[in-house]
């Protein structure tokens, strides 16, 4: 981050890398939801004809869906730690972070552990229990990054990285219900719930961890 809150050029690029990966993820798990055993079903089927489409189309439209969730993401969570009008701000619970940049850069470096579910689409061995796993270690990096960043509670943080995975999850779905695919899930296993899950385990793990070191 340089000075006057301005993104490093090398961030753009790994915000670019991001975007591009989460765009082949979104799609492969699109797809693996959407394809019936029928392919008489499947032409039938808004995905279908979507996946009829030129493949220069279909990649515009998963590239919408992903950039318009990923900003969701990012503005939300900005808005709640720089906005004079966040709540959290007005009701004491936050101060004001005045570089609403620095928190999407530490998002962003933060969100790496992302590009290693590409492995798992590539090879596709069946280990449901390490993609939770690779969801949950993004969720906690981002949430040690928020309190890093923030100086401010375990609580504080999770409860600002779930206000901006709802905010993922409700545009991508606002997405999805326009195209027609009101019947599948962009994040895959990465779905608002699963997040949700993810950072209750972590602010319990954290709250033992903190009670075995006061004793």
């Amino acid at each position: 981050m340089r000075d006057r809150d301005q993104f490093d050029p090398s961030i753009i690029r790994l915000g670019v890398l991001l975007l591009l990966f989460d765009v082949y993820l979104t799609w492969a798990r699109i797809e693996k939801q959407s394809v019936p055993e029928d392919t008489e079903v499947l032409v039938d089927s808004n995905f279908g004809r979507l996946a009829q489409q030129p493949i220069v189309f279909q990649y515009m439209f998963f590239l919408i869906l992903c950039t318009v969730s990923t900003l969701s993401f990012h503005l939300s969570i900005r808005f709640l730690t720089s906005s004079p009008f966040s709540p959290m701000a007005l009701l004491g619970v936050l101060p004001r972070y005045p570089r609403p940049n620095s928190v999407s850069t530490a998002l962003l470096v933060s969100s790496s552990t992302k590009l290693f579910p590409i492995l798992m689409v590539i090879w596709e061995y069946d280990v449901p229990a390490a993609a939770r796993s690779l969801g949950w270690a993004v969720v906690a990096n981002n949430v040690e990054a928020l309190k890093i960043l923030l100086d401010c509670g375990y609580g504080v943080a999770a409860l600002l990285a779930m206000a901006g995975a709802l905010s993922r999850w409700l545009v991508g779905r606002a997405v999805l219900w326009a195209a027609g695919l009101d019947g599948v899930d962009s994040q895959g296993e990465g779905s608002v719930a699963e997040e949700g899950r993810a950072l209750w385990a972590l602010i319990v793990y954290v709250r033992d961890w903190v009670g075995q070191l006061a004793v």
